[in-house]
C-alpha cells in the first residue's frame, strides 16, 4: 500500500504542459508501452500482436485548406524470447500530421534481473529509423517572401534512432524510466528555414493493480512525458478490469482532454481483444473539433506453458488487462 499512496502523490504532484510533443500520442499507452519504454518489451505470458488507429480531432478541416486532422496507425509484435531472460519487440508507426507525415519503425529487447521473489529490474534497448516526409503542395503560404514559394512535391528524409528503458516491478507495482531519440537527429530537406531536430523524449510511467475482488482488479496508470528536460505534461487512467473479459475507464490528459475506454475479450479462448477509447476535447475547444477516437485490436497466440516459464525467468505475472490479454 505504501507504494499505492507514492504513486497517487506523485499524480497531484504534476501540473505544468508541454508544448513540443513530437512523438505520437496514444489514449491506450497502457498496452503498447513499449512504444514509450523498450524495457516493456515482450513481457507478456504469450506473444501477441496489437494494432491501433488514432483520429485526433475526428473531423477536422483545415481553415485554408481541406484536411489537417492529425491521424496515427500503430502495430507491434511483442514476444517472449527463448535465448536469453527477457523479450523483444517491434512496431512501426505512421503518424500524419497534414502536409508532414513521420514513420517510425524500431526493434527492442529487454533483460530481466531477479532482485527477489516479488521483485525484478528490466534493461530494455531499441533502435531503428525515423522518417519524415514533407508534402510542399499541401503547404499554403502567406507571406509572398517566404523561401517556399515555388517549393512543390514531396521530400523525405530517413535517420537512425535509438533508445533506452529501465523498468522496476515488485508485487503489483511497476514503474519505469525511458529516453527516447537518443541521437537527435535533424530533419532540414536542404531548406534551413524549414529545420526540425528530434529531441530527445522521456517517459516516466507507473502503474498499481489493486484486487477489490477476486473478479475485479481496478489499475491505475501514471505516464510522464518530458520533451528535452524542460516541458512536460501527464496522463493519468484508471481501468477496471471485470472476470478477466471485460474492462472500463476514465483518463485525463493534461490540459488537453478527459476520456473515456472500453474493451472486450472475444473469441471462444479469449484471444482477440477490442477496445475503444473516446477523448472529449476540453481545452482550446473553439480551435478543434470535440472529441478524438481511438480503436485497438489484440490478438494473443496460443501457447503452452507460458506461466511456468515466465515464474523461471523470474518474471512477475500480473493478471491485468495490461498483461493478460
Amino acid at each position: 500500500m505504501p507504494r499505492l499512496t507514492l504513486f497517487v502523490l506523485i499524480c497531484f504532484m504534476l501540473g505544468h504542459n508541454i508544448y513540443a510533443q513530437q512523438d505520437a500520442q496514444f489514449t491506450h499507452y497502457m498496452f503498447n508501452q513499449s512504444y514509450f519504454n523498450p524495457a516493456f518489451s515482450g513481457l507478456t505470458n504469450t506473444n501477441s500482436v496489437m494494432a491501433i488507429h488514432r483520429s485526433q480531432w475526428f473531423g477536422y478541416e483545415g481553415t485554408l485548406n481541406s484536411g489537417g486532422a492529425p491521424n496515427t496507425q500503430f502495430i507491434s509484435y511483442n514476444g517472449r524470447s527463448n535465448l536469453w531472460n527477457g523479450g523483444f519487440a517491434a512496431y512501426v508507426v505512421n503518424d500524419n500530421l497534414g502536409p508532414t507525415n513521420n514513420l517510425e519503425v524500431q526493434l527492442s529487447g529487454s533483460f530481466v534481473f531477479k532482485l527477489g521473489d516479488q521483485s525484478s529490474l528490466t534493461l530494455g534497448v531499441k533502435a531503428g529509423m525515423f522518417s519524415t516526409n514533407i508534402n510542399f503542395d499541401e503547404i499554403i503560404v502567406v507571406d509572398p517572401n517566404d523561401n517556399l514559394i515555388g517549393v512543390s512535391g514531396k521530400e523525405s528524409q530517413i535517420k537512425p534512432d535509438l533508445g533506452v528503458g529501465l523498468l522496476y516491478r515488485s508485487g503489483n507495482f511497476f514503474g519505469g524510466l525511458s529516453a527516447n531519440h537518443l541521437i537527435q537527429p535533424e530533419f532540414d530537406f536542404g531548406n534551413d528555414q524549414i529545420s526540425n531536430q528530434l529531441v530527445r523524449h522521456y517517459y516516466f510511467m507507473a502503474g498499481y493493480d489493486y484486487a477489490l475482488n477476486e473478479d475485479v482488479t481496478i489499475t491505475p496508470t501514471l505516464l510522464v512525458k518530458n520533451i528535452g528536460l524542460t516541458e512536460y505534461s501527464w496522463d493519468i487512467t484508471a481501468i477496471a478490469k471485470v472476470k478477466d473479459k471485460l474492462w472500463f475507464g476514465a483518463a485525463y490528459r493534461d490540459t488537453e482532454s478527459a476520456s473515456a475506454l472500453v474493451g472486450i475479450r472475444l473469441l471462444q479462448d479469449r484471444s482477440l481483444s477490442l477496445g475503444f477509447a473516446f477523448d472529449f476535447v476540453i481545452n482550446d475547444a473553439p480551435n478543434k473539433e470535440p472529441t478524438s477516437q481511438e480503436i485497438m485490436l489484440i490478438y494473443t497466440f496460443k501457447s503452452s506453458g507460458g506461466g511456468r516459464r515466465a515464474r523461471k525467468l523470474g518474471k512477475n505475472i500480473i493478471r491485468t488487462p495490461r498483461y493478460r490479454y
